[in-house]
């Protein structure tokens, strides 16, 4: 009698093993049961070296005749039953389940006299590992949702328990891999289309790139943050990093440090260790900006010459004292909108600590609204001259004080096409029947005029040059929240997979979603290409919607009506909700 063939497994447990800390010794080969044979990063990492290699766009291929339905299945087999026999002998069949695992099985046709027919109600990856199975961990994924969230829409569904943790993580693993070898592709093709239009621009000595970081939590207390630096001309990112405080395996064993075993996970674990950050968690973006200025020679053959920051943090500084190349000192430019912002946070500042300034007719919420608009308007308009900057920037200010008596119009722009309706006015020669609105309180005036002096200083509006904004950076934040959201916790797998989709999705759209699919063997049907295809298509069109003239200033009336029906509801009301108010 012919001995059966037994599969072994000889792999060590990796950095995403919920039991990898409970290992005080390496893993003795053990033959594979059935749900290790959904387990199979193997053939993904294969894929995914693949892709490396490969070059130009995704190559996306389309099964058309593939595609998922929900049925209830006693109440279609059971009615299927009634209407069909055997096909050998005539007699009658029924149908069961069997090999189940996870949400995938097998129908089996059982007929009274032939032997049982089985058939495969997911397809398999690599005639083993149920399609489904994969494919609802990353669909999941891609909607923020972990194994609790899975179990839950299984339950409520009436659908099988999906999966246990250990397999959880073996296809987390396997998903890490795929993401990683696309997101690399990704940001490689991104540095090629900036570098290749830096050169077009005669932008010489190296990139233009716009930083900033953001962490799991509010604060200075987050164990996990990312940092992301994107090329000014394509808007993509160039290069990611995410940064760890902490290590589930770390915590586990340094209850245990007294203990035999200790020494030689600790060896075997230096190399897996998810800690890769050590400082305050308000470090995290200025290390992470550094270390990715350092590398960027040896990462992409390329220096990143110019750097667009938000002043909110040391990162700036931290570059220039990091001194990464040799040859050439990198150039801070500013985010304008950060810069606008400093005139408003400034403005209701000053009306905090002065008693009186804020009541009606003087220094409202509604006025510091419009004084910081027009104030990051005037950069705008005027973003390659300084003196063009400053002359608007005074232009707005004195304009808000004229009077029918004494009109001061003189650094408004002139011309019909001019913003200053008193200089339009005069364009068509109709200064007789103009009327000034109600001038700004010469109090304010004289208490708000230093601020407008220190934020038109030639210094911060020589770094305002270019009109440069961080808007892309923020825009990527939220789309690796959306992916990893905060609400939940989860380790720095999770973290990186959601860093690596959001840099592919951002930077390629959905595409790139197919590829990593692709690289995980599962077959795209037509179902899901079609929605791709249409999502990227809406997303370019919202965005060249939301970027029109007359959507900028709808969204600009809209804020400024709500803050004057909130200062009208104050006035009426009084203040309702705060610190110590109802003491």
């Amino acid at each position: 009698m012919e001995s059966k063939k037994v599969v072994y497994s000889n792999k060590k447990g990796s950095k995403s093993s919920t039991t990898r800390a409970n290992k005080n010794r390496i893993s003795k080969r053990r033959p594979l049961n059935r749900f290790s044979l959904e387990k199979d990063t193997e053939n993904v990492s294969t894929s995914a070296k693949k892709l490396k290699m490969s070059e130009g766009e995704y190559e996306i291929q389309v099964d058309r005749s593939f595609g998922y339905r929900f049925i209830n299945f006693i109440a279609v087999f059971s009615a299927i039953s009634e209407l069909v026999v055997c096909k050998k002998c005539g007699s009658n069949i029924k149908f069961n389940e069997a090999c189940n695992r996870g949400l995938g099985f097998k129908i089996v046709v059982v007929c009274d006299k032939c032997e049982p027919s089985f058939i495969n109600a997911s397809p398999l990856i690599n005639n083993h590992a149920y399609d489904i199975n994969r494919r609802i961990i990353f669909a999941m994924r891609l909607l923020g949702i972990g194994l609790n969230g899975i179990t839950k829409f299984c339950a409520f569904m009436d659908l099988p328990h999906p999966i246990f943790q250990s397999f959880y993580d073996t296809v987390v693993g396997a998903i890490s891999v795929a993401t990683t070898a696309v997101c690399e592709k990704s940001i490689k093709k991104a540095v090629a289309e900036e570098k290749k239009i830096s050169l077009e621009q005669g932008q010489t000595t190296g990139l233009t790139v716009s930083g900033d970081g953001s962490w799991r939590k509010r604060g200075f207390s987050s164990l996990f943050g990312i940092a992301a630096l994107i090329g000014w001309h394509t808007g993509k990112i160039l290069d990611v990093l995410v940064k760890s405080k902490y290590c589930k395996a770390c915590e586990f064993w340094n209850t245990k440090k007294d203990a035999v075993e200790y020494e030689e996970w600790s060896q075997l674990h230096n190399e897996e260790c998810d800690i890769n950050h050590e400082g305050s968690s308000g470090k995290i973006e200025v290390d992470a900006i550094v270390e990715m200025f350092s590398r960027s020679e040896t990462l992409h053959g390329v220096k990143y010459c110019q750097y667009i920051g938000d002043g909110d943090s040391k990162t700036f500084k931290g570059i220039i004292d990091a001194q990464p190349y040799a040859d050439i000192t990198v150039s801070k430019k500013e985010c304008i909108d950060h810069v606008q912002k400093r005139m408003g946070t400034r403005l209701r500042d000053l009306k905090k600590k002065t008693k009186g300034l804020g009541e009606k007719g003087k220094l409202t919420g509604k006025l510091i609204d419009e004084l910081t608009i027009y104030y990051g308007l005037s950069i705008r308009r005027n973003c390659n001259s300084i003196e063009k900057m400053k002359k608007e920037i005074w232009a707005t200010l004195y304009h808000k004080i004229s009077t029918d008596e004494k009109p001061q119009h003189d650094y408004c722009p002139s011309g019909a096409d001019s913003w200053c309706s008193w200089q339009k006015a005069k364009a068509f020669d109709n200064l007789e029947e103009y009327t000034h609105k109600t001038p700004l309180n010469k109090e304010v005036f004289n208490v708000i005029r230093p601020i407008y002096e220190d934020l038109s200083n030639d210094d911060l509006l020589n770094r305002c040059l270019g009109g440069f904004t961080q808007n892309n950076n923020e825009s990527f934040n939220a789309v690796v929240w959306s992916l990893a959201p905060k609400t939940f916790a989860s380790g720095q797998i999770i973290l990186d997979i959601a860093t690596d989709i959001a840099v592919c999705k951002f930077n390629d759209g959905f595409a790139s979603i197919m590829a990593i699919m692709q690289v995980l063997n599962m077959t795209i049907g037509h179902n899901m290409y079609t929605f791709c295809i249409e999502a990227d298509a809406r997303r370019v069109k919202a965005a060249e919607r939301a970027m029109s003239s007359y959507a900028k200033e709808a969204r600009k009336l809209s804020r400024m009506s709500r803050k004057e029906e909130d200062e009208a509801n104050f006035d009426v009301e009084g203040q309702l909700y705060g610190a110590g108010i109802a003491e």
